[in-house]
């Protein structure tokens, strides 16, 4: 038996699912992406499966696995940028879990649907919208759970864009003038300060085993939380401590935020509110 295969549209129908995968994979992975680049690695992926078919095409599983994960993997390197074999291996398992979803998700489509014009363009991506759509609610679902959310601080013209963990343990405040406290890693705040100067304030803490000490501390210029429902909520010259100990082995999170923040830009924005209403 002998199969009639169509190059172009084999190229065409790879290139289409290898941008959705990659961008799906961009968005969970929270890397930083360009349409231009993702296109143009998804077409490389596209060329390197179609060169195995037309030049091997009877070639071993094992091999043909091996070949279809070294294309799959210079494609999330090239568009992904991962920076790290550890990254790029995560980026990698992930892109295929989600090429195993978008296919369960096509194949239930294909067997409810029937499109009378184009159907392989319209059932993937209603399959890639069903999968987005999931995959987004699954990550505020945990995020909501864990209380992490994005964080944007600024210093001196320097801004940075980090995952924050709101620590309900977190006590720590300014025993002079009671400001909370937020903590972040000594790496962070070199990224966070580059070369500029900073002037360090003295904060008294206690913590399991160390029943006193001194955490150096400084003020940034605003700190912003993008909360689960769209709002932003901007605290200017938050107080940042600094620590040379990991915040997360998983590097889940790049800061602890104390809880009071929350709290206090609300009542900050509703006082500002109100005083706009007098005037």
């Amino acid at each position: 038996m002998y199969y009639v295969l169509y190059i172009d549209v084999l190229f065409l129908e790879n290139l289409l699912l290898d941008y959705l995968l990659l961008t799906i994979t961009a968005r969970l992975m929270k890397l930083s992406a360009g349409r231009l680049r993702r296109i143009l690695s998804a077409a490389l992926g596209s060329l390197l499966l179609c060169l195995v078919y037309v030049y091997l095409p009877e070639c071993p599983r094992l091999t043909f696995l091996l070949l279809h994960t070294g294309a799959a993997a210079a494609m999330v390197w090239l568009s992904l940028k991962p920076g790290s074999m550890r990254i790029l291996g995560k980026a990698l398992l992930l892109l295929y879990l989600c090429s195993f979803l978008l296919g369960g998700i096509f194949g239930w489509l294909q067997s409810y649907l029937r499109l009378p014009v184009y159907p392989f363009l319209g059932l993937s991506l209603a399959s890639y919208w069903l999968l987005s759509l999931g995959m987004s609610w699954l990550m505020r679902f945990r995020q909501k759970e864990q209380h992490i959310y994005s964080v944007t601080l600024g210093f001196r013209g320097h801004t940075l864009k980090v995952r924050g963990l709101v620590d309900t343990g977190n006590g720590l405040r300014d025993p002079v003038f009671g400001k909370p406290v937020s903590i972040l890693t000594a790496e962070l705040k070199d990224a966070l300060c580059g070369t500029e100067g900073v002037l360090y304030y003295p904060v008294p803490y206690r913590s399991i085993g160390k029943s006193s000490g001194l955490l150096p501390g400084f003020y940034a210029d605003f700190l912003q939380i993008e909360t689960g429902d769209g709002s932003i909520r901007s605290i200017e010259r938050p107080l940042l401590g600094v620590t040379k100990e990991p915040l997360s082995s998983k590097k889940e999170y790049d800061i602890l935020l104390h809880p009071a923040l929350l709290e206090q830009n609300k009542e900050g924005r509703t006082a500002h509110r109100t005083i706009l209403r007098r005037k």
